[in-house]
């Protein structure tokens, strides 16, 4: 009998034994399978942070070069300023000379002209103030650009500045041979704007759509009031914008081609007035924009904040 017991538990004592053994073993295991992963997440988390920190030195010197670069267009900005405003004043006086000598002989005060001398002296006189027009709106361009540019707002009534436009353009529109329409239905509609530079971007507008209508064609100036803008559209029936070309002309010196008859290509300007125009919108709480379709006309809206 005690040698069976002391079998029995000799076999229990190896089975315990080789349970504990394989429970080890797999703890073991488990345990190397454990290291590696932790091993493998750890590696990756260092390549993470290797990454992140190679993502924040890249942000870093995209910011410096930002930087860099918005200072960079702002010196040019300045210094583009400068050049504009210091020529616009230096060209104003000569300019200026030239304008009084040739009003000087206008009134004959060296003796009568010759109708041969009077058409050079006319289209002397006709350049020279086409240039210093130039120049003013080389000015204001610069002033606007460089934040230098002041303005007066103020609660302005739409119906007088639509009959000081109608004033000075209706000369034009008359040698022009077009039809010219005022409609406005409100007249006690105001805007809150600097009403000069209303008048300003308005015959811009005006003198833009004289330029490029045929004789016989008409031009209409509709207000359109919302909840709070004044809308004033211009309307021509002229030889309208390209598609694709339409917002070019809003940029500075840009002049569309297109096949336009002579005397409209002789009439065109120094692409700044729809330029200058926008800007004075923009800055008064405004904008301005356009729709036109070749050969059907052009209709662009200036609208403004409109005063309660």
């Amino acid at each position: 009998m005690e040698g069976d017991e002391e079998k029995l538990l000799h076999s229990v004592a190896l089975q315990n034994a080789n349970s504990i053994f394989l429970a080890r073993q797999r703890a073991d295991q488990e345990l190397v399978r454990t290291k590696e992963a932790l091993e493998a997440k750890t590696q990756a988390l260092v390549q993470s942070l290797e990454r992140a920190e190679a993502l924040a030195r890249e942000r870093d010197r995209a910011l410096v070069e930002a930087d860099k670069a918005r200072r960079a267009a702002q010196a040019a900005s300045e210094a583009k300023g400068h050049f504009l405003s210091m020529i616009s004043h230096e060209l104003r006086t000569p300019l200026g000379a030239i304008g009084g000598y040739v009003d000087l002989l206008e009134e004959g005060i060296h003796g009568a002209l010759s109708d041969g001398q009077r058409e050079y002296v006319e289209r002397i006189q006709h350049n020279q103030k086409h240039i210093l027009a130039l120049v003013d709106e080389l000015l204001d361009l610069a002033k606007i650009e460089s934040g230098q540019f002041v303005l007066h707002l103020e609660t302005v009534p739409l119906q007088p500045v639509l009959e000081s436009v109608h004033t000075m353009i209706e000369p034009q529109m008359q040698a022009s041979q077009l039809r010219f329409e005022i409609r406005s239905d409100d007249p006690t509609l105001r805007f809150h704007a600097d009403g000069k530079r209303v008048e300003q971007i308005v015959l811009n507008l005006l003198s833009n759509a004289v330029k490029f209508t045929p004789a016989g064609g008409s031009v209409t100036i509709t207000a359109a009031p919302t909840a709070d803008k004044v809308s004033l559209h211009v309307q021509d029936t002229g030889v309208g914008i390209p598609h694709g070309k339409l917002e070019a002309v809003f940029e500075p010196f840009v002049q569309v081609e297109s096949s336009q008859p002579p005397q409209i290509r002789a009439a065109r300007g120094t692409g700044l007035g729809l330029a200058i125009s926008r800007e004075l919108a923009r800055v008064m709480g405004g904008e301005l924009t356009v729709e036109s379709e070749r050969g059907k006309g052009s209709r662009f809206t200036l609208s403004l904040p409109r005063a309660n």
